[in-house]
């Protein structure tokens, strides 16, 4: 059966509500098997849970609360906005929820390199995903070189030594997913909205999880 993970609590159209606590507490009463949220630091290293990056002036949903919310009620899809401290940021999230109930996905290279061999002596079983979307750079042709890299998708996931392949919908059915299939790895693919998509890849078995900002029509979806 292919898991549905809530993009930023799934909250449909409704951008202002998400990465809320009531997202999220939307997606755990459907009955969603992950919550996605994207977890970044501000200026003065608090750990908080915001796809944008953080003003100093910012009111925000601190990671903790959303960790005391879903501890043993649903599953925690973290994606890591940021370069640095992942490792003890993951820490964090491992004891608070358990390594089996999470899954880590970046569009960093080296942060999966780093939190792979974390994994490896700290929480053996975690699921650490490199997603296809270009990592973060800077200056222009460091931009460039990471939109280049980014259609060498396979190079970077082997590279990386990710424990799950995160593929956009599109290099999903261009390439990932035979490549995730001939490697043995859960196929975790985002992020899916449209009915006739979700009704290809949820009833896909070669998918492990779909991320949708849609979750109730995935749900629907399955079969």
């Amino acid at each position: 059966m292919v898991l549905v993970s809530a993009h930023r609590g799934g909250a449909g159209d409704v951008h202002g509500a998400e990465n809320t606590l009531e997202a999220f507490e939307a997606a755990i009463a459907l009955g969603c098997d992950y919550v996605e949220f994207d977890v970044r630091f501000t200026a003065d290293g608090a750990a908080v849970v915001s796809h944008a990056a953080v003003p100093a002036d910012a009111d925000v949903l601190a990671l903790d609360d959303v960790l005391t919310l879903i501890r043993g009620r649903v599953g925690a899809h973290v994606d890591l906005k940021v370069r640095g401290r992942e490792a003890e940021t993951v820490h964090r999230i491992v004891d608070a929820l358990g390594a089996g109930s999470v899954v880590v996905t970046t569009a960093e290279d080296a942060s999966v390199r780093r939190l792979v061999d974390w994994a490896a002596e700290h929480a053996p079983g975690l699921l650490v995903g490199l997603s296809s979307s270009p990592r973060s750079a800077d200056g222009r042709w460091q931009r460039l070189l990471a939109r280049v890299e980014s259609a060498f998708a396979r190079t970077r996931i082997r590279r990386s030594r990710a424990t799950v392949v995160v593929a956009h919908r599109t290099l999903a059915r261009w390439t990932l997913r035979g490549y995730a299939r001939r490697r043995g790895l859960p196929l975790l693919v985002w992020t899916v909205d449209r009915p006739d998509e979700l009704e290809h890849w949820m009833n896909d078995p070669a998918t492990w999880m779909v991320t949708t900002n849609h979750p109730a029509r995935a749900i629907a979806a399955r079969r």
